[in-house]
């Protein structure tokens, strides 16, 4: 189950488990983009944990603050950053002292953030099916 929604600044695939925001060259990310993004992904996991991954193939910017929003549903289990240099790497690093909830992460290859991000959601799953009714 795949799905694509292209927007004005983004392209976001939603997975079974993970969504990837592909942001667009140039633009910035304030909360009214976090808004609309994540009407659609609380709409598509209606409260199913998922993951989320930022794949940094453009340069945009994006505001600390408003990104921290996408953790505040308790249902995003884990965050990736995918980049290729250092200053991505570092925004990562920075990204992930602003934000709580989620443990956020940084790869080189989509592929390895993929397989990250399935792996901590497949936990979650397991911990909520082990509870105790």
């Amino acid at each position: 189950m795949v799905q694509e929604h292209y927007l004005p600044y983004c392209r976001l695939e939603l997975h079974e488990t993970h969504a990837i925001v592909t942001t667009s060259e140039g633009v910035n990310i304030d909360f009214a983009e976090v808004q609309e993004i994540n009407a659609i992904l609380q709409n598509f996991y209606e409260g199913k944990p998922f993951g989320l991954i930022a794949n940094r193939e453009n340069r945009y910017s994006i505001n600390p603050l408003a990104a921290k929003q996408f953790f505040s549903d308790e249902c995003v289990v884990a965050g990736a950053v995918v980049g290729k240099n250092l200053a991505t790497k570092i925004n990562a690093e920075i990204e992930n002292d602003i934000i709580d909830g989620a443990p956020i992460v940084f790869f080189t290859e989509l592929s390895s953030a993929v397989i990250w991000i399935d792996n901590r959601v497949k936990k979650e799953q397991d911990k909520a099916s082990a509870v105790p009714i």
